[in-house]
């Protein structure tokens, strides 16, 4: 991969445009504050917990919900 792919993947540049980002991105992408607007929250973005209002990524929000709070899944496991 490029150099520029490659500091947008690891959280340097902004994975939208391609701006320097101030702070460490700690490998993870991460967009300025002019996409993340048009792109609403990301994966990699925390939200609050509805339950108890820890803030946790996005992505991982169910699993939190499920593991801390005992809340059934929306998929069943096999």
């Amino acid at each position: 991969m490029g150099e520029i792919a490659d500091m947008m993947l690891d959280g340097t540049l902004c994975e939208g445009c391609g701006v320097y980002l101030e702070g460490d991105g700690d490998g993870i992408p991460r967009y300025c504050s002019s996409c993340r607007r048009i792109q609403g929250p990301g994966p990699s973005m925390k939200v609050a917990c509805p339950t108890c209002g820890r803030k946790v990524k996005a992505v991982g929000l169910k699993d939190h919900q499920r593991d801390t709070h005992k809340e059934p899944s929306d998929a069943p496991r096999s």
